[in-house]
Formats: structure tokens, C-alpha cells, sequence
């Protein structure tokens, strides 16, 4: 009997054991899938790519602080993401090619190091302030390279005086050198993404103006048709068929904005080059001979100050092709005063029930959108007849 229950016993601890092998390799396999998962997103997104890439510097080189910053504009890189920080003033720090330590680094495509860095003769002193609020001392900054191109630099940094010996140097230009590949992996998914959206927004909106586009005409044809015969009728049924054709021409309008709203998605090429669109598109849509011009140099204003622009001044042509009448449409583009203005001239008759306050729907809700990037948005009553709508604003 005793034989019999060993046995059995030791069968359940065999059975146990190899449950605990299983739970541990399937603990294993799910690890390694994690770590898969991560670096799959790193290479598609680059606020992750960033975020892993400040752990790392700083994990294997055994610093304090780790930091990683994209080249946003040109000669321009800001810090964004960044690991181990105290204090808050090297967060989304902007930093000019040359300029401090990351700015040598993305100038001279090298790491560089300073074992001293407010006391170092090698770099400017730009940015001692949030360097000493966060303690810094030695500091090392490798650009991200990929194909002769800048993307990128990571920073380690100590709050103590050392030496990055060969094995940290090698273990940050390692980590740079991945940071660079998910950097442009990154750029080339967005561009990709974007580019699908807007075929996906041009289908449907094509697909709309030929089904839901046709219906409406359509209908407003019969509508008109019915008008036609039951004059000398019935007063009644004459109004409340005014009444439907004025109801119908407002569903047509919505639906026209919808459509253009569809067709025209995020800027691509830079701000200059997505209002030149919008010109040659508003030109073939309404007839109206329509141009812009960018006075002088204009600098990036980062994506979604662009997108802002973009919109106001779509806004903008669309009230023209609503109300103005006119004959031609000049948008104008310059940068002065650490601001970029945006203004949409016509030479039309006005827009009818909005004065120099520009008080319609679409361009209030315009304004509150500029607002809200610390902009703003005005009408004026041009000398020689129409309106100029002008979009300000800031550059950072």
C-alpha cells in the first residue's frame, strides 16, 4: 500500500514540476514577445522610439540621466523625452545646431563629452541654467546618424564629476545608432500612414460627390421643376416648396464642405506648398484666378500650428467661394516678429452679413481654434473693395 501511494505521490510531483517548467517557459516566450512588441513600436512610432531610447542611454551607460531629442526643423533639435530628471527646464528644451553640447555634437556628427559641463571651454553656455538646476556635471551627447543625415541625439549624463570610459562611449554610439534606424523607420511609417489617409479621404469624398452629390441635384432639379408648375396654385404649397428648396440648399452647402473638409487633409510638403494646392484647387473648382506667395524666408512652426493655419485659411477661401464673388484671391505668407501671418485677400463685394468682425460661424470657431495656439484671426475691408482675412501666429 505504501509502494502504491510513493508512487502516486511522486507522479504528482513529476506532474508539478513539469507545470512550473511549462509556466516558466511560457513566462519566457512572453517576455521575449514583450520585448518583440516594443521594439516593433519603437520602429513605427517615434514618441515611443524616443521615450525607449532615453531609458536606454541612460541604463546602459549607467548614468543619472538619460536623454533623447529629434531634429525638428531645420538645425533646430528639441528635447523630448528624457529619463532620470529632477528638474523640468531641460524638458522640451529647444537647441540650435552648435549650440551646448548636443548642439556641437548635431554640428560636428560626433560624440562629444565634457567631464565639467558649466565650467567646460569646449561648448557655449546657453543652457547652463537648467543644466544646474538638474545637477549635471559630466555629460556625453552621440548624434543619431542614418545615411549622412542627422535625426537625433541621445545624452547621458552624471551629476558627479567621471569619465565615460570605452564601454560607455561604445554602449551610447550603440544605442544612437539603433535610435537613428527607428527614427527614420518611424518617419517613413508616418509618411506611409499619411499618404494611405489621404487616398482613403479622397476616395470617400469622390464616392460622395458621385452618389450623395448626384442625389442632391437630383432633387433639387425636381424641386424646382414642381415650383415651376404649381405657380398660380396654391399659395401654401408654393411656400412650403421655397421652403424645401431653401432647406435643400443648405444640405447641399454642408455637404460641399464636407466633402472639400474631406479632400483636403494634413499639410504635406510644408505650409508654403499645401497653400499652393489649395490655390490651384480653389481655381479649378470656382473659376477664380487664385495664387499664394511666401514673402521673404518662413520657418517651420511645427505640424499642428501648421494644420492650424491650414484650416483658417481654408476657411477663409471657402467663405469666398460662398459670398464674395470675386475675380481673384491672393494668400500671402510671411514671418516677422517671431510670428507667421497668413492673410487670404479678395477682391469680391464682401461677404454679406459679416463686417470687419468677422462674425459667421465658421470663421468664430476658426478664431478659437488660432486662439488656442496663442494666435489670432481678424477681418478687414479692403480700400478698393472685398475682404482680407489675416492669421497670426507665434512660431513657438
Amino acid at each position: 500500500m505504501s509502494t502504491v501511494d510513493g508512487s502516486s505521490g511522486a507522479r504528482v510531483a513529476q506532474g508539478q514540476r513539469a507545470q512550473v517548467e511549462r509556466a516558466a517557459e511560457q513566462g519566457v516566450r512572453f517576455e521575449h514577445l514583450l520585448d518583440e512588441h516594443a521594439q516593433v513600436l519603437h520602429l513605427l512610432d517615434d514618441t515611443a522610439a524616443l521615450r525607449g531610447l532615453a531609458q536606454r542611454v541612460r541604463e546602459e551607460c549607467g548614468a543619472h540621466i538619460g536623454l533623447a531629442g529629434p531634429v525638428e526643423a531645420d538645425r533646430l533639435l528639441v528635447l523630448r523625452q528624457w529619463n532620470g530628471t529632477c528638474a523640468t527646464g531641460l524638458h522640451d528644451l529647444r537647441v540650435p545646431m552648435g549650440l551646448g553640447l548636443g548642439g556641437l555634437a548635431f554640428a560636428e556628427l560626433r560624440p562629444v563629452w565634457v567631464d565639467d559641463y558649466c565650467a567646460s571651454e569646449l561648448i557655449t553656455h546657453d543652457f547652463d541654467g537648467p543644466i544646474s538646476a538638474d545637477g549635471i556635471k559630466t555629460m556625453l551627447a552621440v548624434p543619431m546618424v542614418r545615411a549622412g543625415k542627422v535625426h537625433g541625439v541621445v545624452y547621458a549624463a552624471m551629476r558627479e564629476i567621471t569619465d565615460f570610459g570605452g564601454r560607455q562611449l561604445d554602449a551610447a554610439v550603440h544605442v544612437a545608432n539603433s535610435g537613428g534606424l527607428a527614427l527614420q523607420t518611424a518617419s517613413a511609417a508616418r509618411r506611409q500612414r499619411e499618404t494611405a489617409a489621404a487616398a482613403e479621404r479622397r476616395r470617400i469624398a469622390s464616392e460622395l460627390h458621385d452618389s450623395v452629390g448626384a442625389r442632391l441635384f437630383r432633387m433639387g432639379a425636381e424641386l424646382r421643376d414642381l415650383r415651376t408648375h404649381a405657380e398660380g396654385g396654391s399659395s401654401e404649397l408654393l411656400d412650403r416648396l421655397v421652403s424645401l428648396e431653401n432647406q435643400l440648399a443648405e444640405t447641399a452647402s454642408a455637404f460641399r464642405d464636407s466633402v472639400h473638409a474631406l479632400d483636403h487633409g494634413e499639410p504635406g510638403g510644408g505650409l508654403a506648398e499645401a497653400l499652393s494646392r489649395d490655390c490651384a484647387a480653389f481655381q479649378r473648382r470656382t473659376g477664380t484666378t487664385a495664387q499664394s506667395v511666401e514673402v521673404g524666408v518662413v520657418p517651420d512652426c511645427g505640424p499642428h500650428r501648421t494644420r492650424v493655419l491650414l484650416a483658417a485659411a481654408r476657411e477663409a477661401l471657402l467663405n469666398v467661394e460662398k459670398h464674395a464673388n470675386a475675380r481673384s484671391v491672393l494668400i500671402s505668407t510671411i514671418a516677422l516678429d517671431d510670428e507667421i501671418t497668413v492673410s487670404v485677400t479678395d477682391d469680391g463685394s464682401g461677404w454679406p452679413g459679416r463686417g470687419q468682425e468677422g462674425n459667421g460661424i465658421g470663421l468664430r470657431a476658426t478664431a478659437d481654434r488660432v486662439g488656442e495656439v496663442g494666435g489670432t484671426l481678424s477681418v478687414v475691408a479692403n480700400e478698393d473693395g472685398g475682404l482680407t482675412v489675416r492669421i497670426r501666429v507665434p512660431l513657438t
